[in-house]
């Protein structure tokens, strides 16, 4: 076989796999750094490193934005309201959710639990309250009473207090806990405990689905520690693309036609096309007969006919938007191409939404607003 610049040589599903998991991680990239709000949908927790936490409407959005839908499994529930058999109140929630795409293939799963013995929830912080008006606005005086020279205690109005005041040795104040002291009040938090395992074992897929661990770690609800296989992170403001790599497919591996199909049966799964209209917008061409540059047209012809119809985007502003995705990644995907154009139809759209305009309400000719 004569030698060529390829940097390799592969067949020709070999490099649409290679060059599709590389659209799919710059898919990811350009998502996370012109959608994703630190903040909102991730941040940076204090004790658990460096790495950024991806929280839940963060991870819905990476769901939305590859077509995956969840689906939740309990997997273990302990509901000890007397304490009878851990001896004291214990609750326990573990989940599994698996992440399906649109065809219902299972893309991703992972188990997330939590329990009523986790700091946050075993414990609070107790403060001393006021015996007068019950606020948590207690403070030691830094000054002595002009008539006892007692430094006492003190009911602080601006913290919402009474302006009481109480002697230093005052048993009322003195006897009250303080600090971390067991939270008596933990079947408050039994919604909350089954909620939190649900998001973690979702957050948790949907970063093994995206393929995002290389960005974030699993949320651990601000407890001070983190897995034993934390990675440094890549910073998600300064991540860079990936380039494609530079194949030649191995000849008598392609079929031209066959390929065609493919690629016009995955559009029009999504965009509900019937076949007489891709031939029709084809020029009355079958598959076996179209080039690249008119493959690439009728699908571009395909999904812009789709935004209008489905996103109900104007004819402009759909190819305005091919093109512009097209310019970012000129070798995008099929897929990731349809995964991106509904994304950003999508955000045109709700940007095009107008203002619903306010009429006074009138009676006899006079405004009551």
């Amino acid at each position: 076989m004569a030698m060529t610049n390829a940097i390799m040589q592969l067949p020709d599903r070999g490099i649409r796999q290679v060059n599709g998991a590389i659209d799919h991680y710059n898919t990811l990239v350009l998502f996370m750094q012109h959608s994703l709000r630190e903040g909102l949908d991730y941040g940076k927790i204090q004790g658990c490193g460096d790495k950024p936490i991806l929280f839940k409407p963060g991870a819905e959005k990476i769901a939305t934005l590859f077509g995956l839908r969840e689906s939740l499994e309990r997997i273990d529930a302990i509901q000890d309201w007397t304490g009878k058999d851990f001896g004291e109140p214990f609750f326990h929630f573990e989940y599994k959710c698996t992440l399906k795409n649109r065809e219902g293939q299972v893309i991703a799963e992972c188990y997330g639990s939590c329990n009523s013995w986790e700091e946050k929830y075993r414990y609070r912080t107790a403060e001393r309250v006021c015996p007068n008006c019950g606020a948590a606005a207690i403070k030691r005086s830094q000054y002595e009473d002009r008539k006892t020279g007692d430094k006492g205690w003190y009911c602080h109005s601006k913290s919402g207090g009474c302006n009481a005041k109480f002697h230093s040795t005052d048993p009322q104040i003195t006897s009250q806990q303080q600090g971390k002291v067991p939270n008596e009040r933990i079947f408050d938090q039994v919604n909350t405990i089954n909620k939190m395992s649900q998001k973690r074992s979702f957050v948790g897929s949907v970063i093994l689905a995206a393929n995002a661990s290389n960005f974030f770690a699993v949320e651990h609800s601000e407890i001070q520690t983190i897995d034993a296989d934390w990675e440094p992170q890549e910073d998600i403001s300064s991540a860079a693309h990936v380039q494609r790599v530079a194949v030649e497919a191995v000849e008598g591996e392609v079929d031209r036609g066959q390929l065609n199909r493919d690629r016009i049966q995955l559009i029009i799964g999504r965009t509900e096309h019937t076949l007489a209209q891709v031939k029709q917008m084809a020029g009355g061409k079958t598959a076996d007969q179209l080039n690249d540059e008119e493959m690439q047209s009728l699908i571009d012809q395909l999904l812009i006919d789709w935004g209008r119809q489905r996103h109900h985007v104007s004819l402009q502003i759909a190819k305005e938007l091919i093109k512009e995705i097209r310019g970012e990644q000129p070798r995008i995907t099929d897929n990731n191409l349809i995964l991106r154009f509904a994304q950003r139809c999508s955000e045109a759209l709700s940007e095009q939404v107008p203002t619903r305009r306010q009429t006074a309400t009138t009676v006899g000719g006079v405004s009551i607003d």
